[in-house]
Parts: C-alpha cells; sequence; structure tokens
C-alpha cells in the first residue's frame, strides 16, 4: 500500500487513494516537459511493462526481473516478455529486418 509523504518528510498514517500514483506521474511527467506520442499512453502500469520488456531484452534472469517487481507468478511476469520476443526472436531479424 502506497502512503502520502508529507511537506517534512513524514510518512503519512493513510493510504493514497487508487488513482493516485497516476496522478502524480502524470503531474511529474507534465513539469519534465514530456510529451507523448498521439495514441501513447502514461500509466504505472505502462512503466512496470518496460521495465520487465526492457530488462528480458538487456539478458536479466527471469529470477532477478521477478525479484525486483514483487511477482510471484512465472507465467504473469512471462506475460510482459512476450513482447519481447517478438522483437528479439523474430524470424525478420535473421532477414536483416
Amino acid at each position: 500500500m502506497f502512503r502520502g509523504i508529507d511537506m517534512r518528510g513524514a510518512i503519512e498514517r493513510r493510504a493514497l487513494h487508487p488513482d493516485a500514483v497516476r496522478q502524480i506521474l502524470r503531474k511529474r511527467a507534465t513539469l519534465a516537459g514530456l510529451v507523448l506520442p498521439r495514441g501513447e499512453r502514461l500509466s504505472p502500469h505502462g512503466l512496470r511493462a518496460g521495465f520487465i520488456t526492457q530488462a528480458y531484452i538487456n539478458g536479466a534472469r527471469d529470477e532477478q526481473i521477478m525479484d525486483h517487481t514483487r511477482q510471484k507468478d512465472l507465467r504473469t511476469m512471462r506475460g510482459y516478455v512476450r513482447r519481447a520476443k517478438l522483437v528479439t526472436e523474430s524470424p525478420a531479424k535473421l532477414l536483416g529486418l
């Protein structure tokens, strides 16, 4: 459960609203000047999926990825990896495409 942090850096007792992480992410992206291509979305889940996909592409082992993302089920983690395999194991890559 995520909790807020007040201006002094103290952790608040109450949990954040379920949509708070997405709202914080969007606000910070706007402050950073991040502009997404048309049709693209920015979400906490997207960050997770992007991390898992890139870690797989870069050669991280399943156990390392699952440790970092705190996933317990290999099938769930592999659901994200499938997208990475399309890029790294495509037969088109053998043709230099």
